[in-house]
């Protein structure tokens, strides 16, 4: 018996679901999952859905554990990169026989969906975040500097053209990929990609939001994003031990951070979900670097909605997440915000109540881009 043998439908719209898995060993954990559940459970308001998740062998989530979703093992590379690459080579086989009325993609790398699927299927997606002008070592299709390189923005905005509709985070970030498409494309398709690329500022959930800043402050600066080099860890911890050297009385949170730490004021202390937005509502200030490529920060969004002030390296596309934040680029403005943070009670204060405040605009959002989504997967 095949999988999709075993499917009781009813009555509900049926989609089928391509994911953008960047922690496939640890699903609960990875932010397409959150936004994912977070679309399925304020959908179910609107309408009677029934949603095939594809998802890596062995890595059935407790998040997607929902009545009116089945979660379908199938072979996707574990790497970030080699997924976005290599599409799985069950695709073919899901698309020819799965039932679906419509594809929602978050992988628009995966042009091959568009090829495959049944004829007169509307496929919608969101990107959550696009390589840009960054390449990767492949033998690749750009020789521009004079090496054999990748360039991955093609092939995902082919991707995309086969798509009704194609949500992104920020308008800074479609600005963007139009400009770099431009460079790349004749004007007929750049213009049929504005009409396509259609800016969704992810919001937050109405219920996870606190009604009052905690009161139980400690003098902890966070950085509850992965520690890696896209994310700006290593700049990160580059400030902090010149930090450190004007002031010992804070701690440093990394959450995701493993293996053994060489610094006593670094803690990597892993928690339950719950217990990560309890010791949000603790910690003084949240740190978000510059990313290699643009988009939105859910870990920025998860301590405004827990009323801890963010500390934002200047981006067009953060100003748009958060307007009123505080934002620097140069390091000792850097410093002198997190002094007047650490320092001053009544300043911060007034930080964790806007913070809070800035939550509910993007939960308020959030409202209306669903009813969008919708309207959509029902067209």
């Amino acid at each position: 018996m095949q999988f999709w043998d075993s499917i009781d439908y009813g009555n509900a719209r049926k989609i089928l679901v391509i994911p953008n898995i960047t922690m496939s060993s640890n699903l609960e954990k990875d932010s397409f999952v959150d936004v994912l559940h977070n679309h399925i459970k304020a959908l179910d308001k609107y309408g009677e859905y029934f949603w095939n998740v594809l998802i890596p062998k062995g890595n059935v989530t407790k998040k997607l554990n929902l009545p009116n979703v089945k979660q379908i093992e199938i072979h996707i590379p574990g790497d970030m990169m080699n997924q976005r690459a290599f599409p799985s080579v069950d695709l073919i086989k899901i698309l020819k026989n799965i039932e679906y009325d419509t594809i929602y993609s978050h992988l628009p790398d995966w042009p091959q969906v568009g090829r495959y699927a049944k004829w007169g299927t509307s496929i919608y997606g969101y990107s959550h975040w696009f390589e840009g002008s960054k390449y990767l070592p492949c033998n690749g299709i750009d020789r521009r500097d004079g090496k054999a390189k990748w360039l991955w923005l093609p092939i995902e905005l082919l991707g995309i053209s086969q798509m009704k509709v194609c949500y992104l985070n920020t308008q800074d970030q479609k600005n963007r990929v139009l400009k770099e498409a431009g460079e790349l494309f004749n004007d007929e398709f750049v213009k049929k990609l504005d009409k396509i690329l259609t800016v969704w500022n992810l919001g937050v959930e109405k219920s996870k939001i606190i009604d009052t800043p905690s009161t139980d402050k400690k003098k902890i600066i966070v950085f509850n994003h992965r520690p890696a080099a896209y994310k700006g860890f290593p700049k990160f911890m580059e400030l902090m031990e010149e930090y450190r050297k004007q002031r010992e009385d804070f701690v440093v949170w990394v959450p995701q951070l493993s293996g053994k730490i060489p610094y006593s004021w670094v803690d990597n202390t892993k928690v339950p979900k719950h217990e990560y937005y309890a010791r949000l509502q603790n910690c003084m200030v949240g740190i978000q670097m510059r990313q290699t490529n643009y988009g939105w920060s859910v870990s920025g969004t998860d301590c405004l909605m827990n009323g801890t002030p963010m500390v934002w390296q200047e981006s067009d596309c953060y100003r748009e997440i958060d307007p009123n934040g505080l934002f620097w680029n140069k390091k000792v403005d850097f410093f002198n915000i997190l002094d007047k943070i650490l320092d001053n009670d009544d300043y911060r204060n007034e930080l964790e109540i806007k913070a809070i405040e800035r939550a509910n605009e993007l939960s308020t959002n959030e409202d209306k881009m669903i009813k969008e989504l919708h309207k959509n997967l029902n067209n």
